[in-house]
This record gives structure tokens, C-alpha cells and sequence, in this order.
């Protein structure tokens, strides 16, 4: 089952590639309830692998323009992502900053940009230190994070966080 989960991700990969979405979508959420059974029976071995798929669900969904479902799917990533940080975060911090911006970019898309602010800032933050080490490799997806945060506060009517910006910026520019 696990070399199945894993065959289906490559093959929504090599679908959306395609530009064949719905198919993606289908195979994508079939890997979803495959890991779900098995993070059920042993979380220590699959519950990252859920999050992947969750994580790739969320994306499909939103490709599809199905952002309240991209939504639902990115939340549980995160909390997955979260739990697994705390454990390891040399391991998951990475994953889960990545999944917080898609969950502050899915927030902003479906008007709520006050939410969207606070995890927009979390997924930054959480991003930093990998824009410090490796800015190159790192440096378009903290650009597009930081655009997106700009967009959501000026949207929600709050200023962003200067110290941040700054930083950020600093490295993106």
C-alpha cells in the first residue's frame, strides 16, 4: 500500500503536468485515503507522507478553483506538519512553512485576509532561517510568500510587520 500511495502521487504529478486536473485530483485523493489507513495504524511511519498528499491535495483542489477544499486539506497539512516540526524540525520546518504559505495564500484568495496575515507571517518567520542559509535556492519562494503578505495586509488594512519586511527583503531583493 505505501509503494501504491507513493505511485499515485507520481502519477498526479505526472497528470497535472499534462494539464489533466481532474484526473490529478483523483489519483491524488486516492493516495489521501490510502496514508490516512496507514498513518491510522503506525503515525510514527506515515503521518509526513499523509501530509504530502495533503499537502498535494490542497494544491489540486486549488488548481481546480476548489480554494474552500484546498483550505479544509491545507489545515490538516499544517497541523500535521506542526506536530511533526516539534518532533523534528530539521526535518518538517521546511514542510511546514511551505504548507502555511499555501494556507495564508488560500485564506487571501477566499477574502479572508485578516486570517490570512498571521499565517502569512508564521510561514515567513518559519522561512527565514533556510533564506539566510541558502538564499539562492530559497529566494524565489520567500519573494512570492512576501508578495502575497504584502497583498493580504494591504487587503486586511494592516500594516506589515517592518522588522520582517526588512529582513525578508533584505535577502529576496
Amino acid at each position: 500500500l505505501p509503494h501504491l500511495a507513493k505511485s499515485l502521487n507520481n502519477l498526479a504529478n505526472v497528470l497535472m503536468d499534462l494539464g489533466r486536473r481532474e484526473e490529478a485530483l483523483k489519483a491524488t485523493q486516492e493516495a489521501v485515503e490510502i496514508r490516512r489507513k496507514l498513518a491510522e495504524q503506525n503515525p510514527a511511519a506515515f503521518l509526513p507522507y499523509l501530509a504530502t498528499s495533503l499537502n498535494n491535495l490542497g494544491n489540486r483542489l486549488s488548481a481546480l478553483g476548489r480554494r474552500e477544499e484546498a483550505l479544509k486539506a491545507t489545515q490538516e497539512a499544517v497541523e500535521i506538519y506542526r506536530q511533526l516540526a516539534e518532533q523534528n524540525p530539521d526535518a518538517f520546518l521546511l514542510n511546514l512553512a511551505r504548507t502555511l504559505a499555501l494556507e495564508g495564500f488560500l485564506l487571501a484568495e477566499l477574502n479572508r485576509s485578516r486570517e490570512a496575515v498571521p499565517i502569512l507571517e508564521e510561514a515567513l518567520e518559519t522561512l527565514f532561517p533556510y533564506l539566510q542559509a541558502h538564499p539562492q535556492a530559497f529566494r524565489d519562494l520567500g519573494r512570492t510568500v512576501l508578495g502575497i503578505y504584502h497583498q493580504a495586509c494591504q487587503t486586511a488594512g494592516v500594516a506589515p510587520r517592518k522588522d520582517l519586511v526588512e529582513r525578508v527583503s533584505a535577502i529576496v531583493a
